[in-house]
């Protein structure tokens, strides 16, 4: 079996390091420190030989787009975020007007398939008695018009999971907001007006761990699937065995390749587990 390689979960390696991305595939290898088991390195072969696909995900394609060439001998698939921004969130966002031309270079050299619109995570906060969100619904309904409009018909989402330093950053930087529970009725509306919405443009919504919404008409995602990849390849040259990275998720075996301690994401989401600070 080739090996499919993930860049990254862990950072944002299509819009800050692609250099270094494509300097280990100049070397064909590249060594890999566990963020959790900082004493342990592995070896990752990165030769075309070796590797059958590249699975990146970004908020920023821009570099990307012009060095697209460079990959020719891999087979690539995308997660592309396009999330409505919140300043209380994220230090900083790509602006949709200029996510979306990427978007649509993107459709037109690999076609839809093999792009998964990513509208995540969903976070909800009570700031003082007032409710605030990064979900927007004029802005979902934009996106869901243009993204169809592409050929685009699936749209990955989740609602945040409090992982514990989430929840101490944000109690840190915030101390009179309070974030709501996922299972609050306050995510339960903005789930219903995604249905909705997606229904109504012919977009189909794929839930990211968060296997409690399935019953709603949403599907169960898996950003990484064996048998997706091998099915556009039209081959079996790929793991399909189940490799999850957290509770409910549904990805198969692949190799990440990104370090969020060397290789911070300049994008400073709050939320992000793989954030190891934010100021």
């Amino acid at each position: 079996m080739k090996s499919v390689i993930s860049a990254s979960r862990r950072t944002d390696i299509p819009a800050i390091y692609l250099d270094w991305f494509m300097d280990a595939i100049k070397n064909k290898s590249v060594q890999i420190q566990n963020p959790l088991y900082k004493k342990n390195f592995i070896q990752v072969d990165l030769s075309p030989s070796s590797v059958e696909w590249i699975v990146f995900w970004s908020r920023n394609y821009d570099k990307f787009l012009k060095n697209v060439h460079f990959f020719d001998d891999y087979k690539l698939f995308f997660h592309f975020t396009i999330l409505s921004h919140h300043p209380v969130l994220e230090k900083t966002s790509l602006p949709i007007s200029k996510a979306l031309p990427q978007l649509e270079k993107l459709v037109s050299i690999f076609g839809p398939d093999r792009i998964i619109w990513r509208y995540d995570p969903i976070v909800i906060w009570n700031d003082s008695g007032s409710i605030q969100s990064n979900y927007n619904q004029n802005e979902f309904t934009y996106l869901c018009k243009k993204l169809i409009s592409f050929g685009i018909s699936k749209c990955y989402f989740s609602f945040v999971t409090n992982y514990t330093k989430f929840k101490k950053r944000f109690k840190s930087k915030y101390p009179s907001f309070s974030i709501i529970d996922s299972q609050n009725d306050q995510y339960m509306n903005v789930l219903q007006s995604m249905i909705e919405i997606a229904k109504e443009h012919q977009i189909q919504l794929y839930s990211c761990c968060n296997d409690e919404l399935l019953d709603s008409g949403v599907q169960k995602g898996s950003c990484i699937s064996g048998n997706v990849l091998n099915e556009i390849s039209g081959n079996n040259t790929v793991s399909t065995a189940k490799n999850p990275t957290r509770e409910d998720c549904g990805c198969t075996k692949s190799i990440d390749i990104g370090n969020y301690i060397q290789q911070p994401c300049y994008f400073g989401c709050i939320y992000c587990y793989a954030n190891p600070v934010w100021k």
